[in-house]
């Protein structure tokens, strides 16, 4: 039977058959131990070994870092996803962060060390209104050429040949630094978000154009109908990814960001934002045009109460409208700006007729409880209550 001895006796006669000059490893040498101060010896390997891709500690050290595009949020050359349930405001949130690229030296806290370059793949909704709400919300901020591009013709992340192409025409338009992807399911048409199989090709054709780019790719995805369980599809595509940021809505109509996966730390980094309709003009037909545009909201103990306070039932927000159409119309046609424990319970109680009276006023009680506890109503040191958030 062969032993260690054998083995290692063979492995040098191949080495010398080849040429090949073993490493001068003197620092690891048998009984050699290394002095605090001793420096480092620069250890060369053979070069058949660099160039199949063997690294020592030093070669390590000497690769390029990661460039940051928005530090702690996007890295040229990775993959990230943006991922959320429909109407959170997914799309609003990554155009607001192209706008960013151009424009700001932060976005949420996080810096831009410099300025970037995107393109934008926009496969579903108007591009039009939401590129006009953002230079109308944020005076200043352009979309100027060519540093920001734009494709809204039909595309398909799951055919390679759309990839190449793509990646040759952005590299003949001078490059880019993020290239959006917005959605993906409209961009793999016909692959079943489900299936490792059509998972993979999304995870190579993705790495392939971060390779021919030289682009971070952001991916803009739904979660399912259990979003708590983080993107929809098959669990590698998750795997894949270098950073996972999720949005979301609250009962209270805040929208939150949360870092869910990063590779550079750990995650859980939680932040903010609120989504309005700015006025746009009229269209072509006369009519008002709107666009949704993103206002980033400092993160506090009240704003904190706000995003993680639970979803009202049926009953809380029945109790909610009673209570807020009251206290709009008041008991003598007057607006209340506050209203007294007992005075809102009687109000509850009225609006839950279809509860039986036996538990009419506990049903009650606890409904204006939870809209306390929620935010919804606030309660002064007096007793009396106010309409919040």
């Amino acid at each position: 039977m062969a032993t260690i001895l054998d083995w290692q006796r063979n492995l040098r006669k191949e080495l010398e058959a080849d040429n090949l000059a073993e490493p001068t490893l003197s620092e690891s040498e048998p009984g050699h131990i290394k002095a605090a101060n001793e420096p480092d010896i620069a250890v060369q390997l053979p070069e058949q070994a660099r160039e199949f891709g063997l690294l020592t500690r030093a070669d390590v050290q000497a690769e390029p870092s990661a460039i940051p595009l928005i530090h702690g949020w996007i890295n040229k050359g990775q993959l990230t996803m943006i991922a959320g349930p429909s109407g959170s405001g997914k799309s609003v949130f990554q155009l607001h962060l192209g706008a960013a690229l151009l424009n700001a030296p932060k976005v949420f806290g996080h810096a831009i060390p410099r300025r970037a370059r995107f393109l934008y793949v926009n496969l579903e909704g108007d591009l039009k209104p939401r590129l006009e709400a953002i230079e109308q919300h944020h005076p200043g901020w352009s979309f100027p050429a060519p540093e920001a591009l734009f494709m809204t013709r039909a595309w398909r992340l799951n055919i390679e040949s759309e990839v190449v192409e793509l990646a040759r025409r952005v590299t003949q338009a001078g490059g880019v630094d993020v290239i959006f992807i917005d959605t993906l399911n409209r961009a793999i048409p016909g692959s079943d978000e489900n299936l490792s199989t059509d998972m993979g090709v999304v995870i190579k054709h993705s790495n392939r154009l971060i390779e021919l780019t030289g682009a971070a790719v952001v991916l803009t995805h739904h979660t399912g109908k259990a979003k708590e369980r983080g993107p929809r599809g098959h669990s590698s595509l998750y795997a894949a990814l270098d950073t996972c940021i999720m949005v979301d809505q609250t009962e209270s109509g805040l929208r939150t960001i949360e870092l869910v996966k990063t590779r550079q730390g750990a995650g859980g980094d939680m932040r903010y934002f609120s989504i309005e309709n700015i006025a746009l003009g009229e269209d072509d037909y006369g009519l008002p045009m709107v666009g949704p545009a993103l206002t980033e909201v400092e993160g506090s103990p009240e704003v904190e109460k706000a995003a993680n306070a639970p979803t009202l039932t049926p009953q809380q927000k029945e109790a909610q409208l009673a209570l807020s159409l009251h206290m709009q119309s008041g008991l003598n046609g007057e607006r209340q700006e506050e209203i007294s424990r007992d005075e809102a319970l009687e109000v509850v109680k009225l609006a839950f007729s279809a509860v039986s009276t036996k538990h009419r006023s506990t049903r009650a009680r606890e409904a204006i409880d939870a809209l306390i506890e929620g935010g919804k109503l606030q309660q002064k040191e007096s007793g009396m209550l106010t309409i919040g958030s």
